[in-house]
């Protein structure tokens, strides 16, 4: 079973409700340009960062808006932060570039990685991968956060965006 069959599996052992769209690959924001997504909800953008001092943090927030890396850093307690690289996204969340979600938290079985939504979120449906690039799924913000939660993991809500 690919790892996708067993997130689709896990899914709808905790009656977590979701639609499905596959499509070509994504690997960045640009690429997101040119796959039309006819799912309800928010796209999302999951970056996986780090600090100094080897905090890890997963922030989930809206694909077309820019992160604001200060205020990011602030809302988790961390010194200046930085991109992790592709060993670190398959040693703590299982999954290569282009393919994060907030899905693969399943994965920090070990509790490193800390995890923040974007606030608005709150009361919406999200458009994330399904532990794959080449699919997206829509699912409420309740029953990922249930999710996250299941997995033993905490999450915070936070403002996430550079003022425009």
């Amino acid at each position: 079973m690919s790892e996708s069959e067993v997130i689709f599996q896990i899914l709808k052992e905790l009656h977590i409700r979701f639609e499905l769209q596959e499509h070509k690959a994504i690997f960045s924001e640009e690429d997101s340009k040119d796959v039309v997504i006819t799912l309800e909800g928010t796209d999302v953008k999951n970056l996986f960062v780090k600090d100094k001092n080897k905090n890890y943090g997963l922030v989930s927030m809206d694909l077309h808006k820019r992160a604001d890396l200060k205020k990011i850093a602030e809302q988790f307690g961390f010194a200046r932060l930085s991109f992790c690289n592709p060993d670190e996204l398959m040693q703590y969340l299982n999954i290569t570039p282009g393919a994060v979600t907030p899905l693969c938290i399943m994965f920090d079985t070990e509790k490193k990685v800390k995890v923040l939504f974007d606030q608005n979120f709150e009361g919406h449906k999200v458009i994330i991968h399904p532990l794959r690039n080449t699919a997206s799924i829509s699912i409420s913000f309740e029953d990922l956060k249930r999710f996250t939660e299941h997995f033993g993991h905490t999450w915070q809500l936070g403002d996430v965006y550079k003022a425009e």
